[in-house]
């Protein structure tokens, strides 16, 4: 029998919808442990049907008189299922059913709201690498999985109701990292350190070439019956061969769509070993190609985006480029657009590439400011295409009121007026990946931070489930659902 999620259990390029797999724990969609589902529904969303302003206090018996009259048991009906049971049951699901069982009828959606509902899809999710279950009868002591131990789950969070967490659980495997969240799919590592394109609401799921596919750097190790059972780095002298499934959570720093792979034929970006190669591959392809490589040097690469038709990337010390895949024989098409490095590097922390909807292509650059509160501050340039250089935007205006999302997501930038829950002019931050010495001098960066770029403030978002691999890997991603 094949592995967890490895390709070839599947046809390339076909969406293969599954059936959630089930955590071992037993709350795969729940609120908060300490809460009352029912507590902090409005009076509003209780009465049905009732536009009386005199009414008095509606019970579920009063509003659902049906299925009270009829009792537990006297309809074979779906639909007539008292609303405690539906309740009850809703409590037990993961997220991609319990958005299923709100959309089922309307008593059954009725139930959902009482539940406290399921936040709407449209505004973004917090993913997190779910914590190992605690072993039964020792609730007290906190377990958190190791670096390259999988996980079976992972929590959602959403900005409408960040206090509750809904759960889903991968199938056909296990996730080791987050690597990006791009067009409405996550992209996560698998326990073979594979990497595998997934929707958490519909549990589509579409693999991208394996790691033993990135031929240049890593070389597979096979045992008897054929089967992969390590991997070691074939561009170094070096025998040291690693388990499948530590590789995945540190060989890859970010992954980026060029559109969403159920629309049509998207292509993939990698950038991996530490910041320092960048390789390409077809959703569907056995393997990736290589593009780039910084030797030597102490820069590497930062951020990526694809933006207008063409991947652009960034490195640390400011330099960027960009490639083009979309030529009659499909070779990726370089263009340096910035060669020469800025001043920043020896103070920066990180920098990302964001698109915007009005065409611009903005470099958000996070620098140690040790006049600021928390020591950081944050500037905004865009690219000027005619003159090859970044130009300085007032940080007031650089977002036009929307709200930038920025971490291993890519495409990040939301409008207030389609999204009032989020705060204009801000910037939602997850950890940030941080290499060599920016990790000793600023590793204190976890969770999620927001940044008023009017205020010019650093503060905590909400709580968050995961950030506890630090800086170098970080297990958090932002993910907005296609709409």
């Amino acid at each position: 029998m094949p592995p967890p999620w490895q390709p070839s259990t599947y046809a390339a390029g076909t969406i293969v919808a599954a059936s959630p797999c089930r955590s071992s724990s037993p709350a795969g969609f729940h609120a908060s442990p300490y809460s009352d589902p029912l507590s902090s529904v409005s009076d509003e969303e209780k009465t049905i049907g009732d536009t009386s302003s005199a009414a008095p206090p509606i019970s579920l018996d009063d509003e659902f008189p049906k299925a009270t009259a009829m009792g537990p048991y006297a309809s074979a009906g779906w639909s007539d299922l008292p609303i405690d049971l539906l309740i009850r049951i809703l409590h037990l699901l993961e997220l991609p059913e319990a958005l299923a069982f709100h959309a089922v009828c309307p008593s059954w959606r009725s139930a959902s709201v009482a539940a406290g509902g399921v936040p709407p899809r449209r505004t973004p999710w917090l993913v997190s690498l779910a914590e190992e279950p605690l072993p039964a009868g020792d609730q007290q002591r906190p377990v958190r999985r190791g670096l390259w131990d999988p996980t079976a789950t992972s929590e959602l969070r959403n900005l409408v109701d960040a206090e509750k967490t809904f759960q889903v659980s991968f199938p056909w495997g296990q996730a080791v990292a987050c690597c990006g969240a791009s067009h409405g799919w996550l992209i996560m590592a698998n326990e073979l350190s594979d990497l595998v394109l997934y929707n958490p609401f519909t549990t589509a799921s579409l693999s991208l070439p394996p790691i033993t596919g990135f031929a240049s750097c890593i070389e597979g190790v096979y045992g008897d019956e054929g089967n992969v059972v390590g991997d070691r780095y074939s561009c170094y002298e070096s025998d040291s061969v690693y388990d499948v499934r530590s590789l995945g959570g540190f060989f890859y720093d970010k992954v980026v769509l060029s559109g969403s792979p159920s629309a049509g034929p998207a292509i993939a970006l990698s950038m991996h070993m530490d910041g320092k190669r960048l390789s390409f591959a077809r959703v569907g392809d056995s393997s990736w190609r290589q593009v780039s490589v910084i030797r030597r040097s102490l820069d590497s690469y930062a951020d990526c985006v694809y933006h207008r038709g063409r991947f652009y990337v960034v490195t640390m010390e400011g330099k960027l480029k960009s490639w083009g895949l979309s030529g009659p024989e499909d070779r990726p098409r370089k263009k340096t657009i910035i060669a020469e490095g800025d001043d920043y590097f020896f103070e920066l922390i990180t920098r990302y590439l964001v698109s915007t909807p009005w065409g611009h292509l903005l470099q958000i650059r996070v620098v140690l400011d040790k006049y600021q509160e928390h020591y950081v501050r944050v500037d905004v340039d865009r690219l000027d295409l005619k003159s090859s250089q970044m130009v300085g935007v007032s940080p007031a205006k650089a977002l036009r009121g929307h709200a930038a999302f920025l971490g291993q997501n890519s495409r990040g930038i939301l409008s207030v007026d389609k999204f009032p829950e989020v705060r204009p002019d801000c910037i939602y931050f997850t950890t940030p990946r941080l290499r060599g010495d920016v990790e000793h001098r600023h590793n204190q960066w976890s969770g999620v931070k927001v940044y008023d770029l009017r205020s010019r403030k650093l503060e905590d978002a909400f709580l968050s489930g995961g950030g506890h691999y630090g800086t170098i890997c970080p297990s958090e991603v932002w993910f907005t659902p296609s709409l």
